[in-house]
């Protein structure tokens, strides 16, 4: 079993598909201590979530992760998710991008 990484400021974002009615769910945080994926401070995007006991949370890739409190929760579209990901973008800064970008994107 892989160790468990403990992250800090974490949000919960549901990723919602124009072709399915079921959302995919991903945690962005921050690495609360150095660790072999990454430095303390560091920002994270998960892999899809599988299973959530509390603030344990495991992914797809059977990575397990303990959170230090309840995550927040953030709807985005694919569109919105993508360029989170591509640019390491978080959740502030995508609301912030939503107000400069047309309603149709």
């Amino acid at each position: 079993m892989r160790p468990r990484v403990k992250l800090t400021n974490a949000t919960l974002i549901s990723i919602k598909s124009d072709l399915e009615d079921k959302a995919e769910k991903v945690l962005y945080a921050t690495f609360a201590e150095d660790n072999e994926n990454g430095k303390e401070g560091d920002a994270l995007f998960t892999t899809k979530l599988m299973e959530v006991k509390g603030l344990e949370y495991r992914t797809f890739g059977a990575d397990f992760y303990i959170l230090d409190a309840e995550p927040k929760e953030f709807d985005v579209n694919a569109f919105e998710f993508n360029l989170m990901h591509e640019c390491m973008y978080s959740p502030e800064e995508v609301l912030e991008l939503r107000e400069t970008l047309p309603a149709s994107y």
